[in-house]
């Protein structure tokens, strides 16, 4: 794993797996990360990641809580192939992290604000709580 700081942005590059293993200190760089920028904007770069289990998406998914928490942007790099985007893509999880394909792309959105393109596969801002479902009248809650 690298960690770097561009200006106001601070990357975080996985390299390798991101399983049970390697979680732990993915979470200690975006902790040190949250501790150290009053203004957080964060690029977490999978481009190397080679194997991504379940505990890696759930500390990603933790680690955007946290961002958010904090009123920060968080972007991943998704590269059109591999397994991160392969894995993000059948999960569904690309419509829960806003997605670039390189980072560059990323950094450049974070200095400009820029929030991207329209609304789309892996660029949905990720929401903070889904309201319940309205009941049919008639239905079974109704």
């Amino acid at each position: 794993m690298q960690s770097w700081r561009l200006g106001p942005v601070r990357v975080l590059r996985v390299i390798g797996e991101l399983d049970a293993m390697t979680v732990p200190d993915v979470v200690v760089k975006l902790d040190e990360a949250l501790l150290t920028f009053d203004d957080l904007s964060l690029v977490v770069d999978l481009t190397q990641v080679t194997f991504i289990a379940s505990a890696g998406v759930g500390a990603l998914v933790e680690m955007r809580r946290k961002v958010q928490r904090r009123q920060g942007r968080l972007i991943v790099v998704l590269p059109p192939q591999g397994r991160a985007r392969r894995l993000f893509v059948l999960t569904r999880m690309v419509d829960h992290f806003e997605v670039r394909l390189t980072l560059p792309e990323a950094v450049s959105a974070l200095r400009r604000q820029d929030p991207g393109p329209p609304l789309g596969e892996g660029m949905r801002p990720a929401p903070e709580s889904t309201p319940p479902p309205t009941p049919i009248p008639g239905g079974p809650a109704g």
